[in-house]
């Protein structure tokens, strides 16, 4: 029961520093953006070049951080990398939809959402997909605790609109009820702890 605590505090550990990471590579992306729109891309104190090589290393240093929760699932070191890789992909259509939310906020939040809610769902999963024949509880209760944690998100934005409701247009909701929307995406964070948790607890070994 100890070894099992022990390997559960360990995925949801791995999850939380793969969580802090590709959030600073996230912030980090929308500040490169940000300041490339903000002086132009000609004549600007922001080289073109710069602002990709600044969003290559981001993605870098995110791709590194999502390898260790496929290594404290045990997962071995190539199959780490697919992992790794594979979630790579969703981490970009994190990135991806969120800038579709700032332009279209009802078409890319809860897609935003849904992404950052997958990229741990599939990459947990896929990380002890060796052990196939063991996968059946794991991997049905690692999707009911997704799609749960998804649903409350999708609550928790339209919570946060009700309450900061009472001008016209996103850009009022977003400057003047910035916090409220901090929390759905705190909510969907969440799945980054608890998946890999789940699954490192219902894994046998």
């Amino acid at each position: 029961m100890q070894r099992v605590w022990l390997r559960v505090a360990l995925a949801a550990g791995a999850g939380l520093a793969s969580l802090v990471v590709c959030c600073g590579a996230v912030l980090a992306i929308i500040r490169l953006f940000v300041a490339s729109i903000r002086f132009g891309w000609i004549g600007s104190s922001l080289d073109p070049v710069y602002f990709w090589l600044g969003v290559v290393a981001a993605l870098m240093f995110a791709g590194a951080s999502l390898s260790l929760p496929a290594r404290a699932l045990g997962a071995k070191w190539d199959h780490v990398t697919n992992t790794a890789l594979l979630s790579v992909l969703g981490f970009c259509a994190v990135v991806f939809f969120v800038f579709v939310s700032l332009l279209s906020p009802y078409f890319g939040v809860p897609l935003a959402l849904m992404a950052m809610v997958a990229t741990p769902l599939i990459g947990s999963l896929f990380a002890i997909r060796e052990d196939y024949r063991y996968t059946v509880v794991p991997v049905r209760a690692t999707v009911i605790g997704a799609v749960a944690i998804y649903c409350a998100s999708l609550l928790a934005a339209l919570l946060a609109i009700w309450m900061v409701r009472g001008g016209e247009g996103w850009p009022y909701y977003l400057g003047e009820g910035w916090p409220y929307y901090l929390v759905p995406v705190i909510v969907a964070s969440t799945s980054w702890l608890v998946l890999p948790a789940i699954v490192a607890a219902l894994r046998p070994g």
